[in-house]
């Protein structure tokens, strides 16, 4: 009776007690004081570390991996590939019954590079478009080449003081040597992957948030419009104690200005010439996420977050160094680095990466085809907007049967989105769970077991998926089996706070638990279903939007007394970002002039309010708290009439409602003739099946 309460209630996730309290296997001490060099030689001893070993019960109670049994001492070079077929959470637990380190003995990310290029030096690991120019000549790296150019990388950042310690930025497109600097960085210090799309205000106070001592950017000559962004950043951070500039010399004088290329080709690539230790507790990189105000919120991520999470995700998707990866995804989000990227690179795999623009760039979509062809693709991928966007580019006579699988995440898929891909392709479009806080890897379709239309899949191993109520006092407990409630999330690939705490209150259980805002349930076989979302966040194509950040600029207006931003369903984006408000007494505005006024003072493209509507009075709660469900719904219904106003005078709205919260509708048309209404229902039909919310259509006597 209590083994089925934990199976239903804790995601399968299984534990062993004994009258001394629950027993977990933790990843063994690091202890490791040797400086390894690129081709796996042992330097210098490095000064000892004292850092309490993360301990993966601090935030969850996995099971005794092997029952305690100890993982070798020395495990031996091992990269992340698939080590048996996941069908179904049987698999998982059998997997879990293996010591944890025996699986994964890397101890940082360097060492997981060491491996596959000790293991696979010769085969292609990068491969490098310069643009969507088919003609184009690409950068190609081998798993031993790569090696060397992290290598050279973090040895370059040594020579400024980032040896052990220290935030290096990096602000590029996908340009050939940056994913390099993104894992050299991340094994001399730490790596801040910057979205260089956001405003030039909004990056500095993200630099000077974390404190980076080197700023790596895209020179004048490789990328003149990041340029001159990065012109007006430079003088807003004055801790920055060098800027190494990619392509090239720089235009400006400023003594902290270095050339990375001529400085990279100067150091060596055979060895770490600092000292190094592997520490999986340290942090590896910096993502940022949306938060609370105009500035992200910063996610440090541990070399043991982002190993587990290419594990992982190689274990469900069967990658192995067979696999070949089309990479769209930008490498400041963590479905480039880590779900298309780290996963199969960990596996000994290829990755192409699809020039400095990835799917953004309108011309390697329309060439996508001919790209999997050509690179014998076995995995690709993009965010729900990308996979719409993808069936839609014909075949046209192109071979795709290398390509075993798709994959989708990021944002809500919407079915109809689904069901054309795979129609059109004949490609399986695998779904998957994860966020910033995870490094992408909550769950996913395994691709050897069931896919199931509308599920996520199955939780990572070694973690756990809770679905979770919090009651009145605050506490929180596991929901009856079967039920709607809120999404936890444990596991080694789970960060352990932002970097500002003050972001962690309303983020994490009390036991360390991941509260993703989202709400789920879990069937028998432990497929997670997501059936809405309780963050007020706002996803656009994969983008998460502050709905506050654009609030703030709202209310900033003179005329504005309040507003609430919230997402409106969209067939393409899933969600677009939509403004109400109420006027201050007295005062009247121009709702084009307001509009520009919010967009114009919003750093990120992708956040621009859409629309604007204008309330007499902003509905809220009785306690006064603004009601964002009632906002939803006018939102869905103003969509919707934007529907019906594309059928024509032909067809009338005769009533139309929507549910609290915007996720549902009911309309009731009349059409002039029985034509007419085919023809509206079709139309219909096919607009709104590609819209997240549930849309009921009724027609009455014409």
């Amino acid at each position: 009776m209590w083994l089925a309460h934990i199976v239903c209630l804790r995601a399968n996730s299984y534990t062993r007690r004994t009258n001394q309290g629950v027993h977990c296997c933790a990843p063994s001490s690091i202890g490791e004081r040797a400086v390894t060099g690129a081709n796996g030689t042992v330097g210098r001893d490095a000064p000892a570390h004292d850092k309490k070993e993360w301990h993966l019960e601090q935030f969850r109670d996995i099971p005794a991996a092997g029952h305690g049994r100890p993982a070798p001492h020395s495990p031996g070079p091992r990269t992340t590939r698939s080590q048996q077929r996941i069908r179904g959470l049987a698999d998982i637990e059998r997997l879990e019954r293996s010591a944890y380190d025996e699986l994964v003995p890397a101890r940082s990310m360097y060492q997981v590079f060491q491996a596959t290029a000790g293991l696979h030096g010769q085969r292609k690991a990068l491969t490098m478009l310069r643009s969507a120019c088919l003609d184009d000549e690409a950068v190609v790296y081998t798993h031993a080449q790569l090696l060397a150019e992290i290598t050279r990388a973090a040895n370059s950042f040594a020579r400024f003081g980032i040896a052990g310690e220290g935030v290096v930025a990096i602000l590029a497109r996908t340009h050939a040597r940056v994913p390099a600097l993104i894992w050299g960085a991340q094994t001399a210090g730490t790596a801040s992957c910057i979205n260089y799309l956001l405003a030039a205000d909004v990056i500095a106070a993200l630099l000077e948030a974390e404190q980076a001592r080197i700023l790596v950017c895209s020179g004048p000559a490789l990328d003149a419009e990041l340029w001159a962004k990065v012109r007006e950043v430079i003088p807003r951070v004055p801790g920055l104690q060098a800027i190494l500039v990619l392509g090239g010399q720089a235009d400006i004088d400023d003594p902290r200005i270095h050339d990375l290329d001529r400085l990279m080709d100067s150091q060596p690539g055979d060895a770490l010439d600092f000292a190094w230790q592997a520490d999986r507790n340290a942090i590896a990189a910096l993502f940022h996420t949306g938060g609370t105000t105009g500035v992200p919120k910063l996610v440090p991520q541990t070399h043991l977050n982002q190993i587990h999470a290419a594990w992982s995700l190689a274990q469900l998707f069967d990658l192995t160094e067979q696999d070949v990866a089309l990479n769209g995804f930008p490498l400041f989000h963590v479905g480039g680095t880590s779900t298309i990227g780290m996963s199969v690179l960990a596996a000994g795999g290829h990755v192409v990466m699809l020039s400095p623009a990835g799917l953004r760039d309108p011309m390697i979509v329309k060439n996508f085809w001919r790209l999997a062809e050509r690179y014998r693709a076995t995995f690709i991928g993009g965010v729900p907007t990308s996979i719409g966007a993808l069936s839609e580019v014909p075949l046209d006579g192109c071979d795709v049967s290398s390509v075993r699988f798709a994959f989708t995440g990021g944002a809500a898929l919407p079915s109809a989105v689904g069901q054309r891909f795979e129609q059109r392709t004949g490609i399986a479009l695998l779904e998957q769970y994860g966020m910033t806080e995870s490094v992408a890897a909550i769950a996913a379709t395994p691709l050897n077991g069931r896919h199931v239309r509308g599920s996520v899949g199955l939780r990572a191993p070694f973690s756990a998926i809770d679905i979770m109520q919090r009651g009145t006092d605050g506490q929180w407990s596991l929901c009856p089996p079967g039920t709607v409630g809120s999404v936890v999330a444990r596991g080694p690939q789970i960060v352990r706070g932002y970097l500002n705490a003050e972001h962690d209150r309303h983020a994490f259980t009390p036991d360390g638990g991941l509260i993703t805002g989202d709400l789920g349930r879990l069937d028998e076989d432990g497929y997670l279903f997501l059936t809405g979302r309780e963050k007020d966040l706002i996803i656009r194509s994969g983008h998460n939007i502050d709905p506050q950040a654009i609030e703030e600029v709202a209310n900033a207006h003179p005329a504005v007394a309040v507003s609430a931003a919230v997402g409106m369903p969209d067939g393409y984006a899933g969600e677009l970002p939509v403004i109400f408000v109420a006027l201050a007494p007295g005062h009247s505005v121009d709702t084009a002039e307001l509009q520009k006024f919010i967009g114009d003072r919003i750093p990120e493209p992708p956040a621009k309010p859409r629309h604007l509507f204008v309330l007499d009075a902003i509905p809220v709660t009785g306690v006064g708290k603004i009601y964002k469900p009632a906002l939803r719904d006018m939102a869905l219904v103003y969509k919707l009439r934007m529907e019906i106003a594309e059928l024509g005078t032909a067809v009338e709205l005769v009533d139309i409602s929507a549910s609290s919260d915007g996720t549902a509708a009911e309309l009731k048309l009349r059409a002039a003739t029985q034509e007419d209404r085919i023809r509206g229902e079709v139309r219909l039909t096919a607009a709104l099946a590609s819209l997240p919310s549930k849309v009921k259509v009724e027609w009455v006597g014409e």
